[in-house]
């Protein structure tokens, strides 16, 4: 009987750059979803140059992450946003989205009642990779997102330190946002670069090491 897995349209215990998941086309805009369940969707876009995603309104958070080129979200004043920055949208917020480059952007949708992401500012231009420091010889989890079928956090590592060999009750997807992490999932090694994927399959044994200082936004799903 095939394992179910909850991600799709993307390869499991493989790294794989995350914006080579969307095509991309002349005067066009693409999406591609890679996970849909009751408490999160995550989905990529591409935006060829001016062109633009209007009226868009969700009655929940939304995190957007840009992977390539910029984006101007239509807020008054309006947002612009570059590769490695993050913003997240409250809910009920109409905005529009417009390529000013070709863009591509990660947009992970929580379509819960109550608001979910916290201990970072929403409505605000940030880097990814800003949202937590690292700490000399630990590990820091910053959690954005805790629930008993999703977690979602962004850990800072610092070079030579590790999360020790452990399984997890869901697949996990692992982005690199800074450094290059060594990543072992069922005795294969894997290296994890800024602005890479991996899938880590649930129940299969794996570890994370800081082989530079390494940031990660991990989003594991239950």
């Amino acid at each position: 009987m095939p394992t179910m897995r909850d991600f799709r349209n993307v390869a499991y215990s493989e790294a794989f750059a995350l914006k080579s998941k969307v095509s991309e086309g002349k005067g066009q805009t693409i999406s591609s979803g890679i996970l849909y369940k009751d408490d999160i969707e995550i989905y990529l876009y591409f935006l060829d140059a001016d062109e633009e995603i209007s009226e868009m309104k969700a009655p929940y958070d939304n995190l957007m992450i840009v992977l390539e080129g910029e984006l101007r979200i239509g807020l008054e004043p309006p947002v612009l946003l570059s590769e490695g920055d993050a913003f997240i949208l409250p809910p009920d917020t109409q905005v529009s989205l417009h390529a000013d480059k070709p863009n591509k952007h990660i947009s992970i949708l929580l379509p819960m009642e109550e608001e979910l992401i916290k201990n970072v500012e929403k409505s605000k231009k940030m880097k990814a990779k800003d949202m937590v420091d690292y700490r000399p010889g630990q590990i820091a989890n910053l959690t954005l997102v805790k629930r008993s079928s999703l977690n979602m956090s962004v850990i800072a590592i610092d070079e030579g330190e590790a999360l020790n060999t452990h399984s997890a009750p869901g697949d996990a997807m692992a982005l690199g946002l800074e450094g290059e992490g060594e990543i072992v999932i069922g005795g294969v090694l894997y290296i994890l670069k800024e602005g890479e994927t991996i899938i880590m399959p649930k129940d299969i044994p794996h570890s994370v090491k800081g082989v530079t200082r390494f940031k990660m936004l991990l989003i594991l799903v239950k």
